[in-house]
C-alpha cells in the first residue's frame, strides 16, 4: 500500500497535553500488581535523580537501577537522567516510559510526558508514542507525547518519522533542530506538520552526550 509524504510546510501552535497529576497517581496506584524491583542486568548508569522514580510500579531506592524491559514513571517534579550502553536520556516529570528489549536497548514507547535522548552510531531504535513511530540512527531526539498528539524533535541526525493513524512519513536530516507535531487525527489533511523548537536545550544535549564519552555537535 503506497503512503502519502507529507511536505510539513506550516507548523501548528496546539500545545502538546502535558498529563495531571492525577494521572501520575492512577497509573502510580494502579501499577501494584507488576514485579518487584529487579535485580540489575545490563543496568543503566543513572546519573542526576530529582524527585520521585518509579520502576516496574515500585518506588525506586537509592541505588537502584533502569534496564531494558523495564517500565519507568516519573513524579510531578522528577528529572532524571541515565545512559545503558552508548545511548543517554532525561526525563520530564510525569513522563511514561517503556524501555524495549533484552540486554540492549531495542526501543522505547513513550506513553505520557517528556524524553531527550542521544544515540550512539551503528545501531538502530525505535521510538514510539500514540500517534509516532520513529526510526533513529545515531542522533539526538527530543519527544513529548499524548494520545492525540506528538511532539518530536530531531535535533540532529537522521530520522524517519511515520504517523501510525494516516501511515504518512517524513524523513529528516539535519544539523540543528528540525521539529514537527504528528497528530493522530487530522481535519485538514496533514498529519505531520512543522512545529517550534521547544523545552529541551543544547546544553541538555551536552550533558547527555557528556555521559557517555561523547561531544554534542551542538557545542
Amino acid at each position: 500500500m503506497s503512503c502519502k509524504v507529507h511536505q510539513c510546510e506550516d507548523y501548528d501552535q496546539d500545545p502538546v497535553r502535558r498529563p495531571g497529576r492525577r494521572d501520575f497517581l492512577f497509573k502510580a496506584a494502579g501499577s501494584g500488581a507488576l514485579l518487584a524491583f529487579p535485580a540489575a542486568t545490563a543496568a543503566a548508569q543513572l546519573g542526576e535523580v530529582i524527585g520521585e522514580l518509579y520502576v516496574n510500579g515500585f518506588r525506586a531506592p537509592p541505588g537502584a537501577t533502569i534496564k531494558p524491559g523495564d517500565s519507568v514513571l516519573t513524579g510531578p517534579e522528577t528529572r532524571v537522567t541515565f545512559a545503558v550502553g552508548q545511548d543517554a536520556f532525561m526525563l520530564r516529570p510525569l513522563t511514561s516510559l517503556k524501555i524495549d528489549g533484552s540486554v540492549l536497548i531495542s526501543g522505547l514507547r513513550v506513553l505520557t510526558g517528556g524524553l531527550l535522548g542521544v544515540f550512539g552510531k551503528g545501531t538502530e531504535r525505535t521510538i514510539r508514542t500514540a500517534t509516532l513511530t520513529a526510526g533513529i540512527r545515531g542522533t539526538g531526539i527530543y519527544v513529548e507525547a499524548s494520545s492525540i498528539v506528538s511532539y518530536f524533535c530531531t535535533c540532529y541526525g537522521e530520522v524517519d518519522l511515520e504517523c501510525v493513524t494516516y501511515q504518512s512519513r517524513l524523513n529528516v536530516k539535519t544539523k540543528n533542530h528540525a521539529a514537527h507535531f504528528i497528530y493522530g487525527k487530522v481535519d485538514s489533511g496533514r498529519s505531520i506538520v512543522k512545529a517550534p523548537v521547544v523545552n529541551h536545550t543544547n546544553a541538555e544535549l551536552a550533558e547527555l552526550e557528556k555521559m557517555v564519552g561523547r561531544t554534542s555537535p551542538l557545542g
